[in-house]
């Protein structure tokens, strides 16, 4: 299972998600989780130009660390004028600073990264076939613009979707299987959707109250299941056939190791229960609403 996973870095250029209590990990504690990450055979980092300087501490590692090379998924950032720049000078930079040749993917860092310049498409698309990144994808949130990627835009390689305990296979897996029909992947982001699921009622926010039935009933299944909530959440997206890839994020090596030796723990289970929680409060499912 650890050939799925990919490892996110936007913890390790930013202080991210609402159970983060450890802040941004120092670089010494940053190449100690990419160092562990390597050694137990994990070989794709996603990050981001938007990500703080994640992408400096990818290449600061590299260049520490000549023989471990990670395959690098990075994003275009939103921030910048693509009116005013050479798409191919500026990914040519990223690699420079990530001591790289080549990226094994970019993406678009939203749909509407997309819709507001479609002809940035074509660009992507000259890229990967001057062999200056392997692949190309997107990240999207609803089954809207899953669905119109699909039906218009079937050159990407993959998209990365949110899909997770409550965004779960009864929201995505019919758009999953469209996707595949048309060879476009699908990775996953929010795992442990931003440490939402280690939260107890008294630590949620009034906004995230609504979703307080949903958590319930997801330790209700832990508990008479008698796994963790951690292992609950990895398996459920690691067994999912229809999914390539499964972005996680970790703050600290202790957390990474943690998760891959969930990872490592298959166990094969009825997901029934919680393929059938069906959330109402959609908007509630992404986290740039929590604020």
């Amino acid at each position: 299972m650890i050939d799925k996973l990919i490892l996110g870095t936007v913890q390790l250029g930013l202080d991210y998600g609402i159970n983060n209590f450890s802040g941004k990990p120092s670089q010494e504690e940053a190449f100690s989780i990419l160092n562990y990450a390597y050694d137990q055979g994990l070989r794709k980092l996603d990050t981001a130009e938007a990500y703080g300087n994640s992408i400096d501490v990818i290449g600061a590692y590299h260049n520490a660390y000549p023989n471990k090379r990670f395959d690098i998924i990075s994003k275009l950032s939103p921030l910048v004028d693509v009116a005013k720049i050479d798409l191919r000078s500026h990914v040519d930079k990223s690699l420079n600073i990530l001591s790289i040749k080549q990226l094994y993917a970019y993406m678009f860092h939203s749909y509407n990264s997309l819709k507001s310049k479609p002809s940035l498409f074509n660009e992507f698309i000259e890229l990967k076939n001057k062999g200056i990144v392997k692949n190309i994808g997107i990240s999207v949130y609803t089954n809207d613009e899953i669905e119109d990627i699909i039906e218009n835009f079937d050159e990407f390689d993959f998209i990365q979707i949110p899909f997770n305990l409550l965004d779960n296979s009864k929201r995505r897996k019919t758009l999953v299987e469209k996707a595949k029909q048309k060879d476009i992947d699908t990775h996953t982001r929010s795992t442990f959707l931003q440490g939402l699921f280690f939260k107890n009622d008294q630590e949620l926010q009034s906004k995230l109250l609504p979703l307080k039935p949903y958590l319930s009933r997801l330790n209700s299944i832990a508990n008479r299941w008698q796994i963790p909530i951690a292992d609950l959440a990895i398996q459920y997206v690691l067994q999912k056939e229809y999914i390539k890839n499964v972005l996680i994020g970790v703050e600290t090596r202790a957390q990474l190791e943690s998760n891959l030796v969930i990872c490592k723990k298959y166990r094969a289970l009825d997901w029934t229960e919680v393929d059938e929680i069906d959330v109402k409060e959609l908007d509630l499912l992404n986290p740039a609403n929590w604020i």
